[in-house]
């Protein structure tokens, strides 16, 4: 009776850590070759704790709060500090389990470390504050053995604080996805996606509605791999506010109206001039637009006791901060191998491209090129520390500018993981 007690009792942990960085950067704002680049030291001191709950086949939840202070010493204006907070939990049975999630982060665009992986990150040179808050509930359910649904929902909202360039605007992002897969065979697992998301810049009086259908597959090869393959089409319907969506020609003498032509029918979608005898006016109102395209995605992972690596690409449609859905390319690499108990050597590779499908009126859409080659070097100093060096080479290109900008950084991290204290009752 006392074994079983213990089965089942509730273990609740607190894992704290500390992590601290030094580094020289000769770039820090991203700026374009021409525009006079700067460079300097900064250091960043980033606390956190964790603390997760679990009663083993009942529930779970956790909270995660992260703390990230960067000071540079010759830049000012970028300098930044940001708070991420990520709350999970879930309620599980023999055949079904529901979660929630939920998480808040107050983060400035100006971070080149590229936290996040948002399109617009580190393209402005202008320190600006952005405050994320997003909840995504979910629900699977195991039909059998081999068979698994889930649904969820996920709310997401973005707002900026000190904008300092009015190319940024506030949206909010609603989406809800329904998965299912089943195991036809051994090694082998088919899936079925269905996603529905909703897009809405009041500020850009821009909106998009898209829908995606895709089949999923995954192989595992043996024991230490599997390779992943999505397939799919995406349809796209947006509305675009205050257009110009036609031309009205008037008689100046008597202010009649003679007629109203669509803007399609002028061949360079301006209005003509007006004469002597007629004013002619554009007509707003919202213009509506369709775009269709393919999703995909792959994936190739391999681990052992000493190496793992892998790669990963794929195609999506991604919200905008500037008032726009762009359609995003992405390929990364990674490479670690563990050299001795306590020595490991990783590299990593990506490239990023973005393209605006439909924008708003007289908005920037940023479509840029980015890749980034980071090798780095980490070592155990003991069960609590550890230090890694990293060297970290950005080429961002802005296609709309047509300037290019390139950063070299040099970074020493120091990780501290406190000892977890745990309870159980």
């Amino acid at each position: 009776m006392f074994l079983v007690a213990g089965v089942e009792a509730a273990e609740w942990k607190t894992e704290p850590s500390l992590f601290l960085r030094t580094q020289y950067n000769d770039n820090v704002s991203m700026r374009a070759e021409s525009d006079d680049p700067q460079g300097s030291t900064g250091f960043t001191l980033d606390p956190r704790v964790k603390f997760v709950g679990v009663e083993q086949r009942l529930w779970d939840l956790s909270l995660d709060a992260r703390g990230k202070i960067t000071k540079f010493q010759d830049v000012e204006d970028a300098d930044s500090e940001n708070i991420f907070l990520n709350f999970d939990s879930g309620r599980q049975t023999e055949r079904s389990e529901w979660r929630l999630s939920a998480s808040y982060e107050d983060n400035s665009n100006f971070d080149t470390d590229f936290d996040t992986q948002r399109p617009d990150a580190g393209l402005i040179d202008d320190r600006t504050q952005s405050i994320t808050t997003s909840i995504s509930p979910s629900f699977n359910w195991s039909m059998s053995e081999n068979s698994q649904i889930r649904f969820s929902i996920n709310a997401t909202d973005v707002k900026y604080e000190e904008v300092l360039d009015l190319n940024y605007k506030d949206y909010k992002n609603n989406s809800a996805q329904f998965v299912s897969y089943w195991l036809p065979q051994e090694n082998h697992q088919l899936g079925f996606t269905v996603n529905y998301s909703e897009y809405d810049s009041p500020d850009a009086s821009f909106s998009y509605d898209q829908s995606v259908i895709q089949v999923d597959y995954t192989y595992t090869i043996n024991p230490t791999s599997d390779i992943s393959l999505s397939l799919g089409g995406r349809k796209l319907e947006s509305v675009i506010g205050n257009a110009v969506t036609g031309c009205e020609a008037i008689l100046r003498q008597t202010g009649e109206s003679l007629s109203t032509e669509p803007i399609e029918n002028f061949a360079d979608g301006v209005c003509p001039a007006s004469n002597l005898f007629i004013d002619v006016s554009p007509v707003l109102g919202e213009l509506e637009n369709s775009d269709e395209g393919a999703v995909t995605n792959f994936s190739y992972n391999n681990k052992t006791e000493t190496i793992e690596h892998g790669f990963s690409g794929g195609r999506t449609v991604q919200p905008s901060s500037f008032g726009s859905a762009q359609e995003v390319w992405q390929a990364t690499y990674k490479f670690s191998i563990k050299n001795t108990e306590r020595f490991t050597t990783k590299l990593l590779i990506d490239a990023y491209k973005t393209e605006a499908i439909t924008a708003a009126l007289n908005s920037a859409t940023n479509d840029n090129k980015r890749y980034r080659f980071e090798p780095s070097i980490s070592y155990k100093l003991n069960k609590n520390w550890n230090i890694d060096v990293l060297y970290r080479y950005i080429n961002l290109d802005r296609d709309d500018a047509d300037e290019r900008s390139v950063s070299n950084s040099l970074f020493v991290n120091l990780y501290l993981h406190w000892p977890r204290l745990t309870t159980t009752y």
